[in-house]
Order: structure tokens, then sequence, then C-alpha cells
């Protein structure tokens, strides 16, 4: 540790310490981060946060859990360690008596399984006369994530990976420094990526606070992903179908207002014919404990149906007791009724397909300036 020689990098302009890996990853940020200068904050330890989110494995709407594949890379700086040029006092990844130095210590907020580490790297650069240490590692954990499905098959989620590091923020600051996306997640055959961010905050454990030197609020970093599921799967299977059927509820309304048998026989085969279809659905849909925009829609397709039987049954007992003319009026007009009733239950139920084409735009977009890029 104190008696390895430095060599100069070529390619990062960065004295990189001999003996140990390098890290072969892309650094398009200076550190110490800009308004940080050559001195720490405060006496506060700086780490410069990346993520590089290779895949998402599994995304499980029942139990509310997700799986991502995900590199983190840390840098941070310990000028406490620095004994002289390139001479270190503590080796941060050592073991033994050479243990020791700054390193931040990092877990999953919201982790639901024990997972380790399945890649890992770590280095040592100098920068400015200065020791950077760095730790690359890879993980593929199981987190928890509520996920609300109000709007199936129009949902929108974020993916949410909760970190949380050891030290409170009177010692560590955490900048987050730049997160990449894998080109694989443009291609989901479920979901379209909205979005990707990492957002810095900060968390007061109420029950730290009975301790001695517990009182400061610890960094938390929430790397976040957006997806919008591509609702087309269910649209064609079961929002087509559907509505077809609705459709057809209109020949009864062609029949003889006498000839209620041929009315009900239509009306009741539709009816069968919807049950039938929503048996169907309910093993494609969720299963939750609330109500779905797509439960809404059936029941209100369901409810124009029964509407027009009550409407044949009420014709029926008219008949003879008004002008035929009179009931044809009202039979148009109940036609009219239903099919309106139909297109505005349908048109609210459509309306954020319109939001989704929006968002499968912008990452087509993004996908080809992604490639070109390239």
């Amino acid at each position: 540790n104190g008696e390895t020689k430095s060599s100069e990098s070529k390619h990062s302009g960065t004295t990189v310490v001999a003996g140990r890996k390098s890290l072969d990853v892309r650094r398009p940020y200076k550190f110490p981060p800009k308004g940080e200068k050559d001195e720490k904050m405060g006496g506060k330890h700086v780490v410069m946060f990346s993520c590089m989110l290779n895949d998402v494995l599994e995304v499980n709407l029942i139990d509310e859990f997700f799986k991502p594949d995900m590199g983190i890379l840390m840098d941070w700086i310990d000028d406490d360690n620095l004994k002289s040029d390139y001479e270190f006092k503590k080796d941060p990844y050592g073991e033994g008596d050479d243990a020791g130095g700054f390193k931040p210590y990092m877990q999953f907020g919201n982790l639901t399984e024990k997972t380790e580490d399945i890649e890992k790297c770590t280095g040592v650069y100098m920068m400015r006369k200065r020791p950077v240490f760095c730790r690359y590692a890879r993980y593929i954990p199981t987190l928890r994530q509520r996920m609300s499905l109000q709007e199936f098959p129009f949902d929108v989620i974020n993916l949410d990976t909760e970190i949380q590091f050891g030290w409170t923020t009177n010692d560590l600051k955490i900048v987050a420094a730049e997160m990449e996306i894998d080109p694989k997640l443009d291609a989901m055959n479920e979901y379209v990526l909205v979005s990707h961010e990492m957002i810095v905050r900060t968390h007061l454990y109420e029950y730290y606070t009975a301790y001695e030197d517990s009182e400061d609020p610890y960094p938390e970093i929430i790397v976040r992903l957006t997806l919008a599921r591509n609702p087309w799967y269910y649209i064609m299977r079961l929002v087509m179908p559907q509505i077809l059927l609705s459709i057809m509820e209109l020949t009864s309304f062609m029949c003889e207002c006498d000839a209620i048998a041929d009315r009900f026989s239509i009306s009741g085969t539709i009816v069968l014919s919807e049950i039938a279809l929503y048996f169907i659905a309910v093993d494609m849909l969720p299963k939750v404990p609330y109500v779905t925009r797509i439960d809404i829609w059936f029941s209100w397709c369901f409810m124009l149906v029964f509407i027009s039987c009550v409407q044949n049954g009420i014709n029926y007992m008219l008949h003879g007791s008004v002008a035929p003319e009179l009931l044809q009026k009202i039979d148009v007009l109940s036609a009219i009724g239903y099919m309106l009733g139909v297109f505005l239950v349908t048109a609210w139920f459509m309306f954020p397909l319109f939001t989704f084409e929006r968002y499968a735009a912008e990452a087509n977009k993004k996908k080809l300036a992604r490639k070109q890029h390239s």
C-alpha cells in the first residue's frame, strides 16, 4: 500500500496507483465536483455516486417486488489517509492491521432478500495529488416496491432502488454523478421506458436520536426507473371483443316491439358472451384488492346491456297502449342513447392511450438518438 509506485494514465489524465486493477468506466464529470474546489466541505467526505442499470429481470405486480441488474460506482476522496505523495496510511479494501481509512458503507433500503455483489472491482487514483478511492460492484437484488394499478392497463409505475449509507450528513455528502441505461431496456415487451433519474435525499431515524452523536439525518439516494405499461396486449384481446359485443346489442332494437322473445334472446346471448369474456379476462388481470380502470369499464358495459334489456321490456309493456310510430321513435332514441353511452364509456377508458403513445414516441426518439451517438 505505502510502497506502491505510480504510473501515469494516458486515457484519463490521472495518476493510477500500481498494484490495483484500473476501473474501465467512463467518467464525464470532474472530481471533486464543482463548488468543492480542493477541500472537503467542513470535514465532510464527498462521494460521487454513479449507477449503470443493465436490465430489469422481473417485475412482480402481485407480490410487489422487482429485480434489477445494476452496477454501482462510488468515488471518494480520503485526504486523511494520505501519508505523502502516492503513499497511504491504511487500505480501505485491505484486511488486518493495514485495513482502515474512510469507506462509504451502503445498503439497499428496500431489500427483501439477502444479496451479495456478483462482480466487484476496486481502485485508487491520484488526482491533483489527492487520493481518490473507487469501488464498482454489480448487484441483482430483490427489492420491494409498492405499485399502484388503479389505472391498469394504462398504469405508470416507478421502480425505486433505495440506497442508504452508514454515515450521517455531518460526515458525508452524496453527489449524484451519472446514471446510464443499457440499450436492451428499450426493447422491453410489456413496458416502455419513460424516464430515469437519481434523487438525493436525507432521512432522520427517530429511534437513533436516543444514542449519542446520532441526531443528524442520514443521506439516501433513490435510483428511479419510470415505466409505462404497453396496453395493446389487453386492448386487442379484451377491449376490442367487448366493444364488438356491445355494438351487437344494437340488433335487439331492430326487432319488432312485440317480439320480446327475439329481443331477449339477442340480449341474453350478448350478456352470456360478455360474462364468458370477463371470466377469461380475470386470469389476465392483476388480482388486487381494489377496482382498476378496466374493471370500471367492464362494469359500465354490463350496465348498458342491462339498461337495454330493461328498455326492451318497457317497450313490450307499452305495445298496444301507444301508437306504433311512437314506439319506433322510442326504439330509435334508445339505440342512439345506448351507442352514445358505449362511446362515452369507451372514450373515457381509452383516453390514457394518447399519453402512452406520446411516451412511446419519445422513447423511440431517445433510442434513435442513442444509436446515432454510438
